[in-house]
């Protein structure tokens, strides 16, 4: 009998089995796992700004076709045929009649063009403020690069957060549940009072109202983050990158302490790598540029054209009568109602504009530095503490638990360090996460964020 028990018990552990891991790997095949990189790449591929802002690159170099293609020729071809009937009263005379109905049909085919030899070097000006023009997109694009990366990187960083805190609150609950059981069968043998019982009962509930709540924010952390990647809200995904370290080591904290450079090498690192500064220049030389632009109106604009065609009354007699022209043409405008000079002064407050949005960028970058370093600095300090405050609320933890079980201390005592404990690792948690993200703000805001 045993023997045929044993035969059993291997065959329900094997069939336990198998369904377990049907079940893990039905799980797993339904969840797509993304990493950090992963989500950086779809986020540069499908984030609706990468998009815009891949656009505006594009129109800018559509821009600059059309400003080089001024320097050439424009060549137009027509063709044109043309029926015309008139009608005019008979008239009897004694030569003869006149007037009644007569028709004429023309054919005509033409080939011309213009260019502009001369306009006071507007056409070369046109030129160089669409380069610049591209340029400023492509900063603009790189800085939204290192935006999205970063916006990327600081929702990863929230995902993995809440998950690591939903951890704390289910091992939080569990831990609430057996030492629920514990003092149940310590009142049930008159060990404990049944206040203790009902005082647990009350920690266990609040454990699970907690854990719902966390459940909740990882799972909208999650949503947004799905969200901003630009990928499909109904399918599953698992987040996990092993690169993330979960905690820091005195080593990271020590060199995080001894990076505080100097400022002055910081903001000339920031000034010659953050893009949206280098944007802000671009902006400012097309800005001089369509200064340069305008004050060509006032020099003369000479032009060259030609045009060779046909023309006759029959189709077949098209090519037996042709003309040819070309010629120069010069224009000097010698009065527009004040356009030039009010366009002239349009243009450079332009320029006043966008040196001062220059200047803006400069202070703006200083100031962002310096919060940055004291980002990093804070949060450094964060860890350490936190650290700290874990290794101290474990210790408290045990011995409270151990008075608890021996009767020499009270449930309430035991309560407070559990609560001190599980505030000690949310700390923690928080503590690493914001030193993570502090890092890479840091990296961002210097210009140097991959």
């Amino acid at each position: 009998m045993n023997i045929f028990k044993n035969i059993r018990c291997i065959l329900l552990s094997v069939v336990l089995f198998a369904v377990l891991f049907f079940d893990a790997a039905t799980m797993n095949a339904q969840e797509k796992k993304i990493t950090l990189a992963d989500a950086i790449s779809s986020a540069l591929e499908k984030n609706t700004q990468m998009i815009t802002s891949r656009n505006s690159l594009a129109s800018q170099q559509s821009s600059a076709t059309v400003a080089r293609g001024a320097l050439y020729p424009s060549l137009d071809a027509s063709a044109g045929w043309n029926y015309r009937a008139n009608t005019s009263p008979t008239v009897t005379t004694p030569f003869g009649s006149t007037g009644g109905t007569s028709s004429s049909r023309t054919y005509s085919a033409d080939i011309g063009g213009n260019v502009i030899l001369f306009n006071g070097f507007a056409n070369y000006a046109n030129i160089e403020q669409a380069n610049a023009g591209i340029a400023s997109s492509e900063n603009l694009l790189e800085r939204q690069k290192q935006t999205t990366t970063f916006q990327t990187i600081r929702l990863y960083l929230d995902v993995l957060r809440n998950e690591q805190l939903l951890l704390v609150r289910k091992d939080n609950l569990t831990r609430s549940k057996e030492q629920l059981k514990r003092i149940e069968e310590s009142n049930r043998l008159g060990g404990v009072a049944i206040a203790d019982v009902y005082r647990q009962q009350v920690i266990v509930s609040n454990d699970e109202l907690l854990l719902i709540q966390t459940q909740n924010e990882f799972d909208k952390a999650q949503l947004e983050l799905v969200f901003y990647l630009g990928l499909g809200a109904e399918e599953k995904y698992m987040f996990a990158d092993n690169s993330i370290p979960k905690s820091i080591d005195s080593t990271e904290l020590s060199s995080a302490a001894m990076q505080q450079q100097n400022f002055s090498q910081l903001l000339s690192q920031s000034l010659a790598t953050r893009a949206d500064y280098l944007s802000a220049k671009q902006n400012l030389s097309a800005a001089r540029l369509s200064l340069s632009i305008t004050q060509g109106v006032r020099y003369p604009t000479l032009s060259a054209n030609g045009s060779y065609g046909y023309g006759a009354g029959k189709l077949s007699e098209l090519t037996d009568y042709s003309s040819l022209s070309f010629g120069l043409n010069l224009s000097y405008p010698i009065f527009n109602n004040f356009r030039t000079d009010n366009s002239i002064q349009q243009a450079a407050i332009e320029i006043r504009n966008a040196e001062e949005a220059v200047h803006l960028k400069e202070r703006q970058v200083s100031v962002e530095i310096q919060k940055a370093l004291l980002d990093v600095d804070a949060a450094r300090k964060s860890v350490e503490v936190s650290q700290t405050g874990v290794r101290s609320a474990i210790e408290d933890r045990r011995i409270a638990e151990e008075k608890y079980n021996l009767g020499a201390g009270t449930l309430l005592d035991k309560l407070i360090a559990d609560a001190n404990y599980t505030s000690a690792v949310n700390n923690k948690v928080n503590a690493v996460y914001s030193y993570i993200a502090a890092k890479k703000q840091f990296d961002y805001t210097i210009g140097i964020l991959k």
